[in-house]
């Protein structure tokens, strides 16, 4: 009680600017402090909001569209019936990511990438060769025999990794897919031409303006697609060149 008329007594003997100052000063420092707890709150209900659509949410496909290099209709056809054997787990493979950000706001990606994968790696083959077959099994002699294959290429998924990023500061999203593969080539005779691992990373970069403010942002999220599309299309032209550097050992074959 006492220190309470203490600080009275001090505060009617200071001159009103002073106490019109000490107020100014009071007013900011709460309004520091409300902002600070509603960042707070906004984060806590942010991660909380993004807990729960993990757990009831499907997820948002992304669509994945990857075109073939224009390189490879310059390449030189080699004159063989190849086998093409794709892992089935490459076929089917999806990959899930989350992400919550201040800006994006809170998504639950699906990215489908082993179908348009397959499929480039298929047209790609149709190309680089004279003749392809499908193959819905690893090749035994029968199978070879039976289809007339000259040489059989294998395909599996060994890694995939994405990379999702918001630069906040400077409202851009930055989408980075890291892809690698196992690929096997055989002769007619099940002996190895090559075996290799192929591995590159696509990259995207979406940028937003002033004017749109986030808003598709927090809709459907930053677009990332093209980052797996981009992955895609140089790992089946590096697989197609990796074809094209043994065409004078297989022909001989």
């Amino acid at each position: 009680m006492k220190f309470y008329c203490i600080i009275k007594l001090i505060i009617s003997r200071l001159p009103s600017t002073t106490i019109n100052d000490l107020a100014v000063i009071s007013l900011s420092i709460l309004k520091s402090i409300s902002r600070i707890f509603m960042k707070k709150i906004a984060l806590f209900t942010l991660l909380f909001l993004f807990v729960v659509g993990c757990a009831n949410s499907r997820g948002m496909k992304v669509p994945i569209v990857p075109t073939l290099d224009k390189q490879l209709k310059e390449m030189q056809q080699i004159p063989l019936h190849a086998g093409l054997f794709i892992d089935p787990s490459l076929y089917h493979f999806t990959q899930e990511e989350w992400q919550t950000d201040m800006i994006a706001g809170i998504h639950h990606y699906v990215f489908p990438i082993g179908a348009p994968l397959a499929k480039n790696i298929e047209e790609m083959t149709k190309i680089v060769f004279n003749k392809v077959t499908i193959l819905n099994k690893l090749p035994n002699q029968e199978i070879i025999e039976k289809t007339g294959l000259d040489a059989i290429l294998m395909v599996q998924l060994k890694a995939s990794k994405l990379e999702l990023i918001v630069e906040e500061s400077v409202w851009r999203a930055i989408g980075k897919h890291y892809l690698s593969v196992h690929v096997s080539f055989l002769d007619k005779n099940l002996n190895k031409i090559f075996e290799d691992e192929l591995a590159v990373e696509g990259k995207n970069l979406d940028l937003i303006d002033y004017e749109t403010e986030g808003g598709w942002w927090k809709i459907s999220g930053p677009k990332y697609g093209p980052a797996v599309e981009d992955s895609i299309e140089k790992l089946v032209f590096r697989l197609a060149q990796r074809l094209i550097a043994f065409r004078e050992i297989i022909t001989r074959k």
